[in-house]
């Protein structure tokens, strides 16, 4: 049955795949201010038409940062018994990226995988769970741990892993690479590590996805809606879930919106829009192999 007051999803031209990217509500936690703004975003979320065939988040889903484990495990049992419990994950796949605040240590590393039992135990050594791959169809997406504590915490990532995965999935149509930090500053945040991946990681990351003809690398962490271009391939950049610890709190800088994207993927290339709690379509890129970056704003009523 259709949602009602439905908002018109970008489809795939052709083959190809529909889907949700998002990130940052840093909820968990009843009665708060996240709260209300994350149950806004998924208000609108639910009036896509038609829904998503599965949503990405990119990470800080709770408040975490604590070595609490029955606070963690609290905190994600409001994440998913209550605040996400409108979504039916066997029918709509949700792909979960670790983060700073899920997994600042190896409490919540631990607790990170006695919550996520569903998702793949193919990722790195000491990363199972943590990093992971899943194939659907022509599409491959793979899910890189940014914040492991076996490299150094937040904002470090391993490459060595994730070139074989690209490189044994080369026949993939399509390929995503969703972290939660950036790898390139946004809205001027530099500090690597810190708001962006360690340097030197980075840029071996990049020129892995560069390499291995990767699409995209979808990350969060700076709240904001952020698109660029570089060697080819796209990073976007999706904060806006509903955390308030973004630009007007703990970031410096005129306020953004909160959001999440909606996207398109198909043989002629990425398309996607930002949809804001009202409903609205805010913004809008389309990336074309070879033809480079277009990005407008809309400012519409959906």
């Amino acid at each position: 049955m259709p949602p009602q007051n439905p908002i018109p999803a970008l489809l795939a031209r052709g083959p190809g795949h529909q889907f949700v990217v998002y990130g940052d509500c840093c909820s968990g936690i009843p009665g708060t201010p996240f709260e209300a703004n994350f149950a806004a975003v998924n208000a609108a979320l639910r009036r896509i038409d038609p829904q998503p065939e599965f949503i990405l988040f990119a990470g800080d889903h709770i408040q975490g940062m604590t070595d609490d484990a029955p606070t963690l495990r609290s905190q994600w049992r409001h994440f998913f018994e209550r605040e996400m419990a409108w979504l039916d994950r066997k029918a709509v796949p949700f792909y979960s990226a670790t983060s700073n605040h899920n997994t600042c240590n190896a409490v919540s590393e631990a607790v990170w995988r006695e919550v996520f039992t569903d998702l793949p135990r193919n990722g790195p050594p000491e990363q199972q769970g943590l990093s992971y791959w899943v194939r659907r169809g022509d599409l491959l997406v793979v899910v890189a741990n940014t914040s492991f504590t076996g490299l150094g915490g937040q904002a470090h990532v391993e490459c060595a892993w994730l070139d074989r995965v690209l490189a044994e999935n080369a026949d993939a149509r399509h390929k995503l690479v969703m972290g939660h930090h950036p790898i390139w500053p946004v809205n001027g945040y530099t500090e690597a590590p810190g708001w962006c991946i360690e340097r030197g990681q980075g840029q071996a990351m990049w020129r892995v996805l560069v390499a291995r003809g990767v699409t995209a690398y979808l990350c969060s962490h700076i709240i904001a809606f952020d698109a660029q271009e570089h060697g080819g391939i796209l990073q976007l950049t999706t904060g806006g879930a509903g955390t308030s610890y973004g630009p007007g709190g703990f970031m410096d800088g005129p306020a953004e919106y909160h959001h999440f994207v909606q996207a398109a993927l198909d043989g002629q290339g990425l398309r996607c829009q930002t949809i804001d709690p009202q409903g609205r379509a805010r913004e809008r890129v389309e990336w074309r192999p070879g033809a480079g970056l277009v990005q407008g704003v809309v400012d519409g009523d959906a």
